[in-house]
């Protein structure tokens, strides 16, 4: 009796590992799948961030705009709408933009809303609804906090102020030594782009030939974009020791070059495309 149950318990523990087994899902059957996961269901839409067409504004957009000069000139209030963790502005009340309407007593006061210089398309609408409700004398300020502070000849430019600032039609494209593939990863087609060597004189004599060919709109700079930072960096040099006169129009220079701009975009599209994307779904759902 003893002989069969030894010979027979083996044959008893096998069959259990076969039914234990046969009752895992095929899956758990081969170690080289890991899991399953469906990735057949849709996938959000990812933006492309490169070339895009400028809004245009209406002319009774265009009559809330202010330049600096004329703005000083009329007097009143200068309100700055900027993100309440930027820097003070020098000579203006900061007042977050909701809140200006709510501000009734300013209705009949000059006001001058000054905002980061690239956000002109959501200030112009702000500005068309407060003169709705009353606030006739209000205006937005061509080049914001930039143009507000301005003591040189250049201002320096973010990569997102860049894009932003593209998206509004603020800007007119001029590059320096830029070759052709990163010509094409612009928001914008460059006017003019002219080798890393351009000295001062051809840089505004381009200016101005592009200038007339096509006035340059009120609202508008000139952008100059080189390959990376150090690229141009005489020139800017330069630049930025010319004397500023008040009310003059001043360039605009994209800090850190193409290489900067590149990587925001970049760093942008990566965002946006796992911004919303579900986490990957099992087979059974």
């Amino acid at each position: 009796m003893m002989v069969r149950e030894r010979f027979l318990r083996p044959l008893v523990v096998g069959c259990m590992l076969v039914l234990s087994a046969t009752a895992l899902p095929a899956w758990a059957q081969e170690p080289e799948v890991s899991a399953c996961l469906r990735v057949d269901y849709p996938q959000p839409t990812v933006p492309e961030f490169g070339h895009t067409e400028a809004l245009s504004y209406s002319a009774q957009e265009t009559q809330c705009w202010v330049d600096v000069v004329e703005a000083r000139r009329a007097g009143g209030m200068a309100l700055d709408v900027r993100e309440a963790a930027v820097a003070p502005l020098p000579g203006a009340v900061a007042l977050p933009l909701p809140s200006v309407a709510d501000r009734r007593y300013l209705r009949d006061q000059p006001l001058t809303l000054v905002g980061t210089g690239v956000d002109l398309r959501a200030l112009t609408t702000a500005c068309l609804s407060l003169r709705k409700q009353g606030f006739s004398k209000v205006q937005v300020l061509l080049g914001g906090a930039r143009s507000w502070a301005r003591i040189q000849s250049v201002d320096m430019v973010t990569p997102q102020e860049a894009w932003l600032g593209a998206l509004d039609g603020q800007w007119r494209l001029i590059g320096i030594g830029l070759r052709p593939e990163q010509v094409q990863s612009l928001v914008g087609k460059p006017e003019v782009n002219l080798p890393s060597s351009v000295d001062d004189a051809a840089l505004v004599q381009a200016l101005n030939d592009a200038e007339r060919a096509k006035p340059l709109g009120s609202h508008q700079q000139w952008l100059l974009l080189t390959p990376n930072q150090a690229s141009g960096q005489s020139l800017l040099a330069r630049l930025q020791q010319t004397p500023y006169k008040p009310g003059a129009r001043a360039l605009a220079w994209l800090s850190g070059g193409w290489d900067s701009y590149n990587a925001y975009l970049q760093q942008q599209q990566q965002s946006a495309a796992h911004a919303g994307r579900p986490l990957p779904r099992s087979c059974g759902s």
